[in-house]
């Protein structure tokens, strides 16, 4: 008889703990590189407020077996097994399986669709299916005959006393999931904190964070929150350590994988990452992850604990990182650890890039970077701050001169939205409006390329629905604003940016428009702006992007008063005159191409010069692009220890 996984439905809590042990345990027990390889052999299936696994069943006389024309499928070790380079793609398999178990993979973007199904972890070290020894309730079990018989000798015993043939344990779930709420961080009244830019948000506290590290599951090692951060930070296990009281050990695990965790804890979208993956999202509240990411560090900190590099022996390589964003940041700390002896060379007066200048103090104290500044210094980083490349360094001395050299230059180039007047008085793109902002909350002198505007006792509108936009909204009713509107083509549902930034928005008494659409830019005599044309929307079919379409409503347009307009539609590539003549290739965006055939994912068409962050992929988080830059620098060192080998 084959064996198979059973899955008991009553003691299921949808934590995903055996789709990421699936995976996990099909990468060598490591994650894999690309979001696109995260393809689990088992799923979990919600219906309802129940969750269930579904994976192959290893039927004795198995239909897919039959079916395959090519013997992909076959019986081995009491199992069926799949021959993934005998399958030619027919589908046969899929069309025949009675429980949907087998389904079509690409290994890449170019590879052909094959089958793939739970082969009972039969290659895995452990000879133990992964799912089975993860899942933290036992709701799953391997099957064989013997337990089978084991079974029935059961419920022949409980019929012959009369008792229930098959008694079920429906509490099992609610009692595992029986946790207090959710309390996470206060934060400042709004009355309170719209007078001022310090942050909004108090530190936990020793008894708060003991609180919401109390409430995780633990649900496994490697656990659906893990995957879902783009670090795979070690979520529930620094989160057991400050249960545990242990806040150092606790600091250091954090540093294994990010190289900024308190500030990813104040700025990362959690809602739509690590806590939106928490199994208790919807019982109770996620774990405020977040919160205790920003209290380990915080806490370590202050008890003067700082990031331990020891025993590092020094190499003879020399890196130069244009952008000390959360990119290059990443970069040179993976590298600096390393030994290599890093330069890092940015534009502007302190480190960070976009976290300093972009992200409002209101959000995240640059006091904080001032830390992290020393930090890195300590290490032996060398920032080279006010040197722009192209203006007061040459690039082709940098590639000249050190072994490689990494871009984490971000994206800068403003998006226009097409209007007739966009040019005109009044009119103004968020970032330069964010960059003045904060350099005057910083006390530095104003700059011609980032003027500040005023915006006292004027009605501001606000064009876009991201993190940007609700940046610029904040700001401006700290300004002293006489009226803030968020004008936002689709529906709040739609809207890109984190769903706390819009809750903390609304307090703080901006006003949202939702479905409406800009058509164009109404102007005084004097050329200035006066009023936004606006048209209403509906929602339409979804787009090559999934998103669903606005469509305008004739005869619906109105005007609002405007006499500041900020267009927060995001950012894309700026020019980068220094890169030409170097081989470095760029796509249709302006983005600079990296990867290929024999490359590194991070390196670009000249062997020597690598980038990551939102000047490859586009303007996204900070997360991301701290990803890309310590990928970076892993793929730096192994091209040095290869030129040594040779």
């Amino acid at each position: 008889m084959n064996r198979f996984i059973v899955a008991d439905a009553t003691r299921c809590i949808g934590c995903h703990a055996c789709e990421v042990a699936c995976v996990t345990a099909h990468h060598q027990d490591n994650w894999p590189l690309q979001r696109r390889d995260f393809m689990p052999r088992i799923q979990v299936v919600f219906h309802r407020k129940e969750s269930r696994t579904s994976t192959c069943h290893h039927c004795n006389d198995a239909p897919c077996v039959a079916s395959c024309p090519t013997e992909a499928l076959y019986f081995a070790n009491n199992s069926i097994q799949l021959k993934q380079e005998k399958c030619i793609g027919c589908k046969n398999c899929v069309i025949s399986c009675p429980f949907g178990a087998i389904e079509m993979v690409a290994a890449n973007e170019d590879a052909p669709q094959l089958a793939q199904k739970c082969d009972l972890c039969s290659e895995h070290p452990s000879g133990q299916p992964a799912c089975v020894a993860t899942c933290p309730t036992q709701a799953l079990r391997l099957m064989d005959e013997q337990q089978l018989e084991k079974i029935r000798r059961e419920r022949q015993t409980r019929t012959v006393l009369g008792q229930p043939v098959q008694p079920r344990q429906r509490s099992h779930r609610e009692m595992f999931l029986a946790k207090p709420p959710r309390v996470g961080a206060k934060k400042v009244d709004a009355a309170l904190r719209k007078t001022h830019f310090e942050e909004i948000y108090y530190g936990l506290g020793c008894a708060e964070a003991e609180y919401e590290s109390e409430r995780c599951l633990s649900c496994a090692q490697k656990a659906w929150c893990n995957w879902t951060c783009p670090l795979h930070n070690h979520i529930p296990d620094f989160i057991h350590l400050v249960n545990e009281g242990k806040i150092i050990e606790a600091a250091e695990l954090c540093h294994q994988s990010s190289t900024l965790p308190e500030i990813c804890g104040r700025v990362c979208p959690q809602d739509r990452l690590c806590e939106g993956a928490c199994t208790l999202k919807n019982e109770g509240g996620s774990v405020a992850i977040g919160n205790l990411e920003r209290y380990i560090t915080d806490t370590a900190l202050a008890m003067g604990w700082r990031p331990q590099v020891v025993d590092v022996t020094p190499r003879k390589e020399r890196v130069a990182i244009i952008g000390a964003g959360p990119a290059g940041l990443g970069c040179a700390d993976i590298l600096a650890r390393a030994g290599v002896q890093v330069d890092v060379f940015d534009k502007h007066p302190e480190i960070g890039g976009l976290l300093t200048f972009g992200i409002p103090p209101f959000k995240l104290d640059k006091a904080i970077l001032g830390v992290r500044r020393t930090i890195f210094s300590e290490m032996g980083i060398q920032f080279h701050l006010n040197h722009e490349v192209g203006r007061d360094v040459d690039f082709n001395d940098l590639v000249a001169n050190y072994d490689a050299v990494f871009l984490g230059v971000g994206t800068y180039g403003l998006m226009a939205a097409g209007l007739e007047g966009e040019d005109s008085p009044g009119v103004i793109q968020a970032l330069p409006f964010l960059i003045a902002s904060t350099r005057e909350v910083m006390g530095l002198e104003e700059s011609a390329e980032y003027p500040l505007i005023d915006i006292q006792d004027k009605h501001v509108v606000v064009l876009g629905g991201g993190d940007t936009a609700m940046d610029c909204l904040r700001t401006a009713v700290r300004r002293g604003a006489a009226s803030v509107t968020c004008a936002y083509r689709r529906d709040e549902l739609s809207m890109p940016g984190s769903k706390k930034e819009v809750v903390n928005a609304r307090e703080e008494g901006v006003e949202f428009q939702f479905n409406v659409q800009p058509q164009y830019i109404q102007r005084n005599r004097k050329g200035q702006v006066s009023a936004v044309g606006m048209i209403r929307t509906d929602m339409g079919e979804p787009g090559p992007d999934g998103r669903r379409r606005p469509r305008p409503i004739v005869g619906s347009g109105f005007e609002l008063q405007a006499d500041v307009l900020i267009m927060a539609f995001g950012f894309q590539a700026h020019d980068m005159p220094w890169l030409r003549g170097h081989g470095v290739q760029l796509d249709r965006w302006g983005q600079i191409r990296t990867g290929g055939s024999g490359r590194g994912t991070t390196q670009t068409s000249n062997d020597k010069i690598f980038a990551g962050g939102d000047a490859v992929h586009g303007a996204d988080l900070v997360v991301t692009a701290m990803v890309a830059g310590r990928q970076a620098a892993s793929e730096m060192l192994t091209l040095f220890n290869s030129k040594e080998v040779a």
